[in-house]
């Protein structure tokens, strides 16, 4: 056994002092050089970024641990090599085990390039509203995201370029660079001269046109909505500092913020809608919102949304619609009465009451109707194809009796309007397929965003849970419970069951 430590001249290369958290694959080979008779054998990963040396006990006596780092470099290993690894081999006589003597250094890729925001989006996001306690923060979230004129909104984070690695051979690793971003620009928005900041190029507000962020000039009410401003058209958004009276119409082409309750009145917005003090409709009021709601309450109101529907509160004798989510809660989550429908997940503390007020749930409405639109263009497409069938005959018979002789005049007619409901039939066909292949991709797509319904506290007798074409009558109380459709049967699973099965 050697004392000699190793000499620095012995080393040919060493890692820099950097922290290598990549993990090499765990696949090793034999070196093909190896060399069993001298007592030394050398694995090198399939990464060729770890090698592990072995000395047999018989032949440890013959070796220094600079002999050793020769024998590496006879092997072409000449970085990362670990001169304490090496010497504890004869320290702690570790031999006939394997000891990893050299690691390769994994390359750090470049980071992408990312858009810091000054100003807090999360203010246009009702999902985020809603704190972990279930309320949403009105006080201190006004739902108006309002910038001045070339007022500064964010800044681009470039892309970093990376370093390479090594492997144990001294061979370099490129790494990858990160890529570069683009700054969500819509309309009312400018970037600035360098590309690495964007402006408001108006006062208004900030709003969301799918993925990108504009910002649109606001027609402001001081007060209510009433007989004194009348109803309100607008292309932009509309913010209300009162609320919206029974009768009154309003319409956004984008946004519309309401600071105060909405009676039996009419909303339209292409954008998201935010009533701060809630809806109460007196079985009149009907909103629509092509993106999401957020509101207080929703009280006798036909609600539809073609986004997220959150509600800090109760929604109680109201026909609800989402396509994506409706999430209520707070300190009364309650949903009592009516029909509340969305297509992903619908979510409250408490669904219908002790008394046994009926109370319908349904997830997969629109999947339900997209299969009867799918179903009727199967049909369409038999009795197309049929008619085609059909025609084709006709034709070929007019074009037998075309073969023995010339038309008629009417037999021409006869051809000609053959012929061209031939191709219209063919159009037909064609374009049914498509629909039906669109409509399968949603139909799919929206099975797999299913969540069912959760109820947080209390689901009372008289509630009909409904998923896409199966249904669950509530006849006792059950608590803390998730409806999911599980192969052709509504299942009651417990909130823990649920999240189990998620995480697995």
């Amino acid at each position: 056994m050697a004392d000699n430590p190793i000499s620095n001249e012995t080393l040919v290369d060493s890692p820099p002092e950097r922290t290598d958290t990549a993990v090499d694959p765990p696949v090793d080979v034999k070196h093909p050089d190896m060399n069993w008779d001298d007592g030394l054998s050398l694995e090198v990963s399939a990464g060729e970024m770890k090698a592990t040396l072995q000395v047999d006990v018989t032949h440890s006596e013959n070796y220094q641990p600079d002999d050793l780092v020769r024998f590496l470099n006879q092997h072409n290993v000449v970085y990362g090599i670990d001169p304490e690894a090496i010497q504890s081999i004869f320290d702690k006589k570790l031999f006939n085990q394997g000891v990893v003597v050299a690691r390769g250094v994994q390359p750090v890729h470049g980071k992408n390039g990312r858009v810091e925001w000054d100003i807090d989006l999360s203010i246009l996001d009702g999902a985020k509203l809603v704190e972990k306690g279930g309320r949403v923060d009105w006080k201190d979230q006004h739902h108006v995201l309002s910038v001045k004129e070339n007022q500064r909104m964010a800044r681009m984070i470039d892309p970093t370029g990376g370093e390479p690695g090594k492997n144990i051979y001294g061979q370099e690793i490129p790494s990858t660079p990160g890529k570069e971003t683009k700054f969500p620009a819509g309309k009312g928005t400018r970037i600035g001269d360098d590309g690495k900041e964007l402006f408001s190029q108006l006062a208004g507000v900030v709003c969301m046109e799918g993925e990108k962020i504009s910002v649109t000039q606001t027609y402001s009410v001081p007060g209510d909505v009433s007989f004194k401003t009348g109803n309100i058209n607008y292309d932009e958004t509309v913010v209300i500092s009162g609320g919206v009276l029974s009768d009154f119409k309003v319409h956004a082409g984008q946004d519309i913020h309401i600071n105060g309750l909405v009676e039996a009145a009419e909303l339209t917005a292409d954008g998201n809608i935010y009533i701060h003090a809630g809806i109460q409709g007196n079985e009149k009021a009907f909103i629509h919102a092509g993106g999401n709601i957020t509101t207080k309450f929703i009280n006798n109101a036909t609600i539809e949304a073609e986004g997220d529907i959150f509600v800090e509160g109760s929604i109680t004798h109201s026909r609800v619609k989402a396509l994506g989510r409706i999430i209520v809660s707070g300190n009364r989550a309650v949903i009592l009465g009516g029909h509340v429908s969305a297509e992903q997940e619908i979510s409250a503390d408490s669904i219908g009451t002790e008394i046994g007020v009926k109370t319908m749930v349904v997830i997969g409405e629109a999947v339900q109707s997209m299969n009867e639109r799918k179903r009727e263009a199967e049909e369409k497409i038999v009795t197309f194809v049929e008619n085609y069938r059909k025609t084709k005959e006709a034709l070929r018979a007019i074009e037998r009796i075309k073969e023995k002789g010339t038309l008629s005049k009417n037999q021409e007619e006869l051809h000609l309007k053959l012929v061209r409901c031939g191709l219209q039939l063919q159009g037909e066909i064609k374009k049914k397929k498509e629909e039906i292949l669109v409509l399968s991709g949603q139909i799919e797509k929206n099975r797999n965003s299913q969540k069912g319904v959760v109820v947080k506290n209390t689901v009372w007798p008289g509630t009909m849970i409904q998923i896409m074409h199966a249904k669950y009558l509530v006849r006792a109380p059950h608590t803390k419970v998730h409806f999911a459709l599980l192969g052709s049967e509504i299942e009651l699973l417990s909130i823990k069951e649920s999240a189990a099965e998620a995480i697995s």
